[in-house]
């Protein structure tokens, strides 16, 4: 059938099996939460500083970071495997409440190795350096690093199952619970002796809500007799693509760490601000790929090769048309807004940063909707290989630049490994799906 866009909400199982449009609202939806993400971010920093100081939000944003590095690890890209196993069970008509089960099998043993091990080194480094604030604190965090991969588990089923609006709200919840947990710690308790436990009181909340949001799975048949089989695939899946998975995330931050190393802290401070506003950017495009990433599985495994390329084409063109004049109207008003929110020296010196981040993000927007497009395929290696090119290209060029024009070079560098994202992807996808992207 042809691809369309649908004004009904596709994301609570109400469209039939064969039915792989991605609705308005769909989108509409992943938006809205994404939106409630950035303003708990906001709310979250703000009130930490505000309240208990700058320390305690560095203390704090550096126990988070642990949790998601930690989850990264922890999941071992299981979450993955079940982003693609889900729909793909649901095209081939199998119960998707054994990919559900075998994940969270598989995903109990690698946490439980992965919490085991963080909490090992860092008693061991942080008794020995006498810190006992953070050795306190990495004892508060221990169980929400043991829920979080769990938590990530959970939450691609649901996106896999196409329920687009559970899994926006589902979402947002994390980040607005911790503002709220936050809020609360500030409030009722002195210092912040209270405040890390607040980011395992986030992540028991939601494993018990993405547990009920998911409890049908559990009943519908999950077949335990295919347990062990089960388990072993979302094993080989997850091996195959945890390089990509974690250097997805460290290509978000390899700029600000080489700029910070070869430049200086100072370069990273005006650096940051464009950075900030330009990822804001980039969201905004990566956000529809909750939509397409199970659309995508569902074509392929069906070999519907045709209609893929169409939901391809017109994500594209529908991509480009709405991030094109947005970054324009962006880069006019950027001098003004960041004027205003910082100083209107550091937004002068920041606005080449950003123009050029945007640059680089005008030019492969169509594309980023699509990052997981091999993974979805099934080919967890090659888009491993997909993201390592791209990281590549993105160390060699900021290492090469930035001496030269350090945070300009740094900008340069990362717009180019962004536009690259088009080159890569094209060339790894085509063996794959029998056509050029």
């Amino acid at each position: 059938m042809a691809f369309s866009f649908s004004s009904e909400e596709s994301g609570e199982n109400d469209q039939s099996l064969s039915d792989h449009s991605v609705s308005s609202s769909g989108i509409y939806w992943t938006v809205g939460g994404f939106a409630l993400v950035s303003l708990a971010g906001i709310i979250l920093n703000q009130l930490i500083a505000s309240k208990l100081g700058v320390t305690s939000l560095g203390r704090y944003n550096s126990f988070l970071a642990v949790i998601i590095v930690g989850g990264q690890m922890g999941s071992a890209g299981i979450h993955g495997s079940v982003l693609y196993h889900t729909p793909k069970f649901r095209s081939e008509s199998r119960p998707t409440g054994q990919v559900l089960v075998g994940a969270l099998t598989a995903t109990t043993v690698t946490s439980l190795l992965s919490t085991a091990l963080i909490l090992g080194i860092g008693e061991v480094l942080l008794r020995a350096a006498g810190n006992d604030y953070y050795l306190r604190g990495l004892h508060a965090i221990a169980l929400g690093l043991f829920l979080y991969p769990l938590n990530k588990v959970l939450l691609s089923h649901i996106n896999g199952l196409r329920r687009i609006r559970s899994f926006s709200i589902l979402f947002a919840s994390r980040f607005m619970l911790l503002a709220f947990f936050a809020w609360g710690a500030s409030r009722f308790f002195d210092g912040d002796q209270h405040l890390l436990w607040t980011i395992t009181l986030t992540e028991v909340v939601m494993f018990l809500a993405l547990l009920f949001a998911a409890r049908q799975e559990f009943i519908k048949n999950p077949k335990w007799e295919a347990l062990n089989e089960n388990v072993r695939a979302h094993f080989r899946f997850g091996i195959r693509g945890l390089i990509g998975g974690m250097l997805l995330d460290l290509n978000t931050r390899v700029d600000i760490l080489l700029l910070g190393v070869i430049a200086g802290s100072e370069s990273v401070g005006i650096y940051s601000i464009g950075s900030l506003f330009a990822e804001g950017l980039y969201q905004l495009t990566m956000v529809p790929r909750y939509s397409y990433d199970p659309v995508v599985t569902h074509l392929i495994v069906e070999e519907r090769h045709t209609e893929l390329k169409d939901v391809v084409q017109e994500a594209k063109r529908k991509t480009y048309y709405l991030i094109i004049p947005i970054v324009a109207i962006a880069n006019v008003c950027y001098p003004f807004v960041v004027g205003i929110l910082f100083g209107e020296d550091l937004a002068m010196d920041s606005w080449k940063v950003f123009g050029i981040l945007s640059i680089g993000l005008v030019l492969s927007a169509g594309y980023v909707p699509f990052t997981n497009l091999l993974q979805q395929a099934g080919k967890p290696t090659r888009q491993s290989a997909l993201l390592g090119a791209i990281t590549g290209i993105n160390i060699v060029l900021n290492l090469a630049l930035i001496p030269l024009f350090g945070m300009v070079g740094a900008a340069l560098a990362t717009a180019i490994a962004q536009v690259s994202l088009i080159f890569f992807l094209r060339g790894l996808a085509r063996s794959v799906i029998g056509y050029r992207l």
